[in-house]
């Protein structure tokens, strides 16, 4: 790869003439400007963009941190922010914390030591200890997904969703209700609310199941369904967490929709490919994913290293009803 002294050899131009060029400058005559860029493109320069930023200037880079690139959602929301930030003349850097705070901050050192002009977030927590690494930046950043009083926010509400979930169910007739989910988790605290609005005895109607080991708790949703007879409503925390109880009750010959309505969260492609493809809570990932990187931007571009002020945007998020909840359905479609 050709190099800017390389350059200045070779039109016959100072180093430091070369750089102006490189870097925008409008004051370099313009015959010798051309020249220098001519040479650039035949040679297929290419900028050392981690050098730009430790001369301060801008690197054109973003850094994208999603807590499990695995999950189809966060797939598709690096592949949002991407298109965006293309759009805007910038590329980005992908990390994965794996819901580990000590892996998200060495996640936060690591892009600063690449000079990032700003960062995306998608933190594993929103609450002060999962958030108190994130004060040490010195470049813009913005959280999404998630809401944060600390920190500027784009997200959907998980208890606005929850509740909706709820009243889905509800509308169905189900009487007993299982969330398959971490104790504390806003969707689950949202549906809870949700169904004692609906006048449902939570304590007595409503069970919360939770197990990182995948046989434990295949054996714990399998007990939890045959201990009564009745119709179960069952939200899932996530699509993938959907599919596996999809998978769970398939194997014990539980029918879904007919003994077991299921819904999951993300509405991705999961969601729509299986059968009976499974209704999920919708998050408007390509609005949420713009509405940031151009936020972002905006900030970055003004050089302010801090918002003036915390602003929570809030997206609204819908349901997709599919087979899995409407017992008048046969296909997985929308």
């Amino acid at each position: 790869m050709i190099t800017m002294k390389e350059l200045a050899a070779l039109t016959g131009v100072s180093q430091p003439t070369v750089s102006r060029v490189l870097n925008g400058n409008t004051s370099v005559n313009p015959e010798v400007a051309k020249k220098v860029w001519d040479c650039a493109r035949e040679h297929n320069y290419q900028p050392n963009m981690i050098a730009r930023g430790l001369n301060g200037s801008q690197t054109c880079l973003l850094a994208v941190m999603v807590p499990n690139i695995a999950n189809p959602f966060f797939a598709d929301v690096i592949k949002a922010i991407e298109g965006t930030a293309e759009k805007a003349g910038y590329s980005i850097l992908t990390f994965n914390s794996d819901y580990s705070l000590q892996k998200e901050e060495k996640c936060l050192r690591l892009l600063q030591q690449y000079r990032v002009d700003g960062l995306i977030a998608a933190p594993s927590r929103d609450d002060e200890e999962g958030t108190r690494h994130f004060g040490e930046l010195t470049i813009p950043w913005r959280i999404l997904t998630r809401c944060s009083d600390r920190m500027d926010s784009v997200y959907v509400s998980h208890e606005k969703a929850g509740a909706m979930v709820a009243a889905h169910l509800l509308q169905r007739g189900i009487q007993r209700f299982l969330f398959v989910g971490k104790e504390g988790d806003d969707k689950g605290l949202g549906f809870e609310r949700g169904l004692r609005t609906g006048g449902v005895d939570t304590e007595r109607q409503l069970t919360v199941i939770w197990e990182e080991d995948r046989e434990r708790l295949s054996s714990r949703i399998a007990a939890y369904m045959s201990s009564f007879s009745d119709r179960a409503g069952i939200f899932a925390s996530n699509d993938m967490e959907a599919l596996l109880v999809l998978n769970i009750l398939q194997r014990v010959g539980i029918p879904v929709p007919g003994r077991a309505a299921l819904v999951g969260f993300d509405n991705t492609f999961i969601s729509s490919q299986i059968q009976p493809g499974i209704t999920s809570v919708n998050q408007p990932v390509e609005e949420m994913c713009r509405f940031v990187v151009e936020d972002l931007i905006r900030q970055i571009q003004k050089k302010e290293k801090k918002p003036h002020a915390v602003r929570h945007t809030e997206f609204a998020a819908n349901l997709v009803v599919r087979a899995s909840t409407d017992t008048g359905s046969c296909s997985g479609g929308k």
